[in-house]
């Protein structure tokens, strides 16, 4: 498995590792939540688009179903976050709202 590690330089030119935190066990990173971030940023990029994906992106966050695992609300519940603000925030952003992953 590939390192996603970097190095900083202190002062006394030291070499230290800084790590993401996102990806070690335990800490937030696994497929489902990878699977379940990418969900939701598809979304935005539908909401942002128009014709039949962005009617299907309304459709569905505005569904309450959160039994479904992969509904928009179960989803955001998952990540710890309220599935109406995160509607409201998709939905009346004053701005394209950025759905390019940076680099690591």
């Amino acid at each position: 498995m590939e390192s996603n590690s970097e190095y900083i330089v202190s002062s006394n030119r030291d070499r230290l590792p800084q790590i993401d935190m996102s990806y070690s066990p335990g800490k937030g990173y696994d497929a489902v939540n990878e699977l379940m971030r990418a969900m939701i940023l598809r979304t935005v990029d539908d909401f942002n688009s128009t014709g039949e994906l962005h009617d299907e992106a309304v459709e569905y966050m505005m569904d309450s179903n959160d039994e479904y695992i992969f509904s928009f609300a179960a989803i955001c519940k998952h990540l710890g976050m309220d599935p109406a603000k995160t509607r409201f925030s998709i939905m009346n952003a004053t701005h394209r709202i950025s759905t390019r992953r940076r680099a690591a």
